[in-house]
């Protein structure tokens, strides 16, 4: 008779509680008693669930929920502190989907009941408007922290050209300085750039467009041609990540400068050529190498082609210049890590 008042008494109070909660014999899993939001949480009802073990079940549950839900059956009763799972039920009438903080506990209540006989009591809540709410505010968040990243590029971007502009009325006041500065100038120029295509967006670096706007850029300074040509497949989906991309920028304004300084009055041609796994950037321009020219030679410098070895990966990328024809090819090869191909 007390048992069946304890047992009865119990049946009150999961009937009462907020939550889930179910009590299963260990070990033979048992479904021995549970409340009505148990039942839903098991994707079944009251009377095809009791009085069965998981493996017995019939009902909204796949043989795979079955599977891990008895699997953590077994973990509960081997590990005191439980398990705890956030678990996603799929609604059976083709609704939203609920989201469930399950946690498994052993319910032994004596010290001396045999280690292999027990009860474990499962208690899950739902947690899906929580949840539902947690990831607003991260997405929130996430839009927040992009519209300030997009603002610090945008106002880089403005302070670097700012900079590259009083360089510029420097080098007019003082002729004496001029090709010091409009080195300078160059490279601001060209980290500017990086800045201005990364506001409005996020991630790597379109690699086009970069070479496109330091290009174009490289040429107003210098009011001097540029043609800028695409060959391979899918050039345009090599991008840089955030760490090459002024490197890459930089060195792609100091070859087009000396394609331009040393290349007479004829055009230059910048070309992107996409490989399989790789892409290169050549920059042919008009010209002829001293005899003997070895790259290898070259100084590290703030400048020319010492600058150029010094910003590229020397895992990821290979510089070459070399004489073609009537013509100086300056090459520049990227492979992953310090580039990659989207999609």
């Amino acid at each position: 008779m007390r048992g069946a008042r304890a047992q009865a008494s119990l049946q009150r109070v999961l009937e009462t509680a907020p939550m889930a909660m179910a009590l299963f014999e260990w070990p033979s899993q048992r479904l021995v008693q549970m409340n009505q939001l148990a039942a839903e949480f098991l994707c079944g009802s009251v009377d095809a669930l009791s009085g069965r073990a998981p493996a017995q079940w019939e009902g909204g549950l796949s043989d795979e929920d079955v599977a891990d839900f008895s699997a953590n059956l077994e973990l509960a009763a081997e590990f005191p502190s439980g398990v705890r799972r956030e678990v996603v039920r799929q609604s059976s009438e083709g609704g939203a989907s609920r989201v469930w903080d399950m946690r498994l506990v052993s319910a032994n209540t004596t010290d001396d009941e045999a280690a292999d006989q027990g009860q474990i009591l499962l208690v899950a809540t739902e947690v899906t408007d929580l949840r539902a709410a947690e990831q607003e505010r991260f997405d929130a968040a996430i839009a927040q922290r992009g519209m300030l990243v997009q603002e610090v590029h945008h106002r880089i971007k403005n302070n670097l050209q700012g900079v590259a502009g009083l360089l510029q009325q420097a080098s007019a006041r003082f002729p004496e300085v001029a090709p010091i500065l409009s080195d300078a100038v160059g490279q601001l120029q060209a980290i500017a750039q990086v800045y201005g295509l990364q506001v409005g967006s996020s991630g790597p670096v379109g690699l086009y467009g970069l070479l496109s706007a330091v290009a174009s850029s490289v040429q107003k300074t210098f009011n001097h041609a540029i043609d800028v040509q695409i060959e391979g497949d899918d050039p345009h989906r090599w991008r840089l990540p955030e760490a090459e991309s002024i490197p890459v920028a930089l060195t792609v304004n100091e070859l087009l400068t000396n394609a331009i300084k040393h290349g007479g009055e004829q055009g230059v041609l910048l070309r992107l050529v996409s490989g399989a796994a790789d892409i290169s950037i050549e920059i042919l321009s008009s010209g002829r190498l001293r005899e003997g020219f070895d790259l290898a030679s070259v100084p590290s410098s703030a400048s020319g082609l010492g600058l150029v070895r010094a910003l590229l990966p020397r895992r990821a990328a290979e510089f070459s210049l070399r004489q073609a024809g009537d013509q100086v090819l300056a090459r520049v090869l990227l492979r992953p890590p310090a580039v990659r191909k989207d999609g």
